[in-house]
């Protein structure tokens, strides 16, 4: 046994309570709240911040306890939420993108509810745990409205007439969202006898008649396609992505994202596995393919760098349905490495907005960052490449092992639709890095680094930290292996 596993072993009694992360963020956002009831505001998104520093620790620790028998390490808190093993590791990767989002100040938001706005996305944070792990279909639908309550607001918290208005519409949309989810419950719990756990609606809905049954599936199939953001339930990303400020928008893009791609990948390894139930996995293949292809191909029109990433986040969802009905595993894995790149490139755009007030949010605004801003510059270049699944990057495991999965499940032609989308993917991500890089810069810009007044910037360390932990995981199954892939990510 290695001195890691020694080690997490020793503390095998305190890192086994499932719920030790989500108190640890909880209490961070609490004692920020304190600290902004005596007006110390950056106190107070700090202690958010390290709330959640300690919540990813802990839960990163949790899921390689131990390595060599990390599957038996799944245990369920309060019979209704699985924890440790992959749940805990995605649910890892959700708190470390919640803390880079609190960590970047969120200084676009309005500066009277930043310390509210940062504890909302640490609620937003445990109810991503509660939600890849949940094990209870009403455990799943009160943690997705949840989070959908805290996205609504995150994407207000900008305080202008733009980002009110793409809050009401996403908020408009996700009310009859959660109507068709309270349908599908109704009529799931109804068919299973008054069940709600995956286990028994399974073994109850398996001995029924398939038409009723199906319709449940299917109702709740879309409400989980409307909250990852897939094609034809999109509509709302794109706003969002580009409304929502930079900072809040780290988390809403990533951490969120992941939770409910790992609930929708629970729900399928647990309760899709009956038979009447096969067609909706071929569905999800197709909702697969269109949302690649139309977030790619939109992606590629776009001038604003946010709405580009809305419709790229589109695209990434498509990558991450490949694998859901193929590979539980491969499909958490990809979640995470996309989470992470999301994350750091919202919060290098955070960077952006605070350092450069006449930027406007475009590509072509970006001229000439990559000398002025050069750390900002390189994590937001590192997060795209590891979006379009360039190797030695986090992204590239990602989409090899979804790929590779789905050719090896007879499904060749999603592999192949899957990289003619990441081919495409690098026409608008090359864009902004050539923007970045090569094109003339506005006189107006001013060398921020060369003037030494970097200390009036705002924090560029988290983009750096994000674009780090890119680089590292991209290259670390090189020269390890891929047993902490596995001990991270096995169901």
């Amino acid at each position: 046994m290695t001195a890691l596993a020694q080690l997490l072993e020793s503390l095998r009694p305190m890192l086994s309570i499932g719920w030790l992360a989500a108190a640890l963020a909880g209490a961070g956002a609490l004692a920020g709240l304190v600290a902004d009831m005596f007006d110390s505001r950056k106190t107070g998104i700090a202690l958010v911040a390290l709330g959640m520093a300690a919540a990813t620790v802990v839960s990163l620790a949790a899921a390689l306890l131990p390595l060599e028998t990390q599957i038996s390490g799944i245990s369920s808190t309060f019979a209704v939420v699985l924890t440790g093993a992959g749940f805990a590791g995605l649910a890892s990767v959700v708190y470390f993108t919640a803390f880079l989002s609190c960590a970047s100040g969120l200084g676009t938001v309005r500066e009277n509810i930043r310390v509210p706005v940062a504890a909302l996305i640490a609620v937003g944070a445990v109810a991503g745990q509660v939600l890849l792990g949940a094990d209870d279909v009403l455990v799943l639908f009160v943690a997705l409205e949840l989070m959908a309550l805290i996205a609504y607001a995150l994407v207000a918290a900008a305080g202008t007439n733009r980002s009110d208005e793409a809050a009401i519409r996403y908020f408009v949309q996700g009310s009859v969202v959660t109507g068709l989810a309270v349908l599908g419950l109704a009529v799931l719990i109804g068919l299973g006898g008054g069940v709600s756990g995956y286990g028994e609606l399974t073994a109850a809905i398996g001995l029924l008649a398939p038409g009723a049954a199906l319709l449940g599936v299917v109702l709740l199939v879309s409400v989980l396609a409307f909250k990852v953001g897939a094609f034809p339930f999109h509509s709302w990303v794109p706003d969002a992505y580009e409304n929502a400020p930079a900072g809040a928008a780290a988390f809403l893009s990533s951490g969120a994202k992941a939770a409910a791609i790992g609930g929708f990948t629970v729900l399928f390894a647990r309760l899709l596995t009956v038979d009447p139930f096969l067609p909706v996995a071929a569905a999800v293949r197709i909702m697969a393919v269109a949302s690649i292809l139309f977030g790619n191909l939109a992606a590629l029109r776009q001038t604003s760098v946010g709405r580009m990433l809305g419709y790229s986040g589109i695209a990434q969802v498509g990558y991450a349905l490949i694998g859901l009905a193929i590979s539980p595993r491969d499909t958490l894995l990809f979640a995470s490495t996309y989470a992470v790149a999301a994350a750091t490139a919202f919060v290098a755009l955070e960077y952006f907005r605070l350092a450069e007030p006449g930027w406007d949010g475009s590509v072509a605004g970006l001229a000439g960052y990559g000398k002025t801003h050069r750390i900002a510059a390189l994590s937001l270049t590192i997060s795209l490449l590891s979006l379009t699944g360039m190797p030695l990057m986090a992204g590239f495991w990602g989409k090899f092992f979804v790929f590779y999965a789905a050719g090896s499940s007879g499904l060749l032609w999603l592999s192949v639709v899957g990289l003619i989308g990441s081919v495409i993917s690098f026409g608008y991500y090359g864009r902004v890095i050539r923007s970045l890089y090569f094109d003339a810069a506005s006189a107006a810009i001013v060398d921020q680094d060369e003037q030494g007044s970097s200390a009036s910037l705002p924090n560029v360390w988290p983009s750096a930290l994000g674009a780090s932990v890119i680089v590292l995981t991209g290259i670390a199954p090189l020269l390890w292996g891929l047993q902490l892939v596995y001990a991270l990510f096995s169901l």
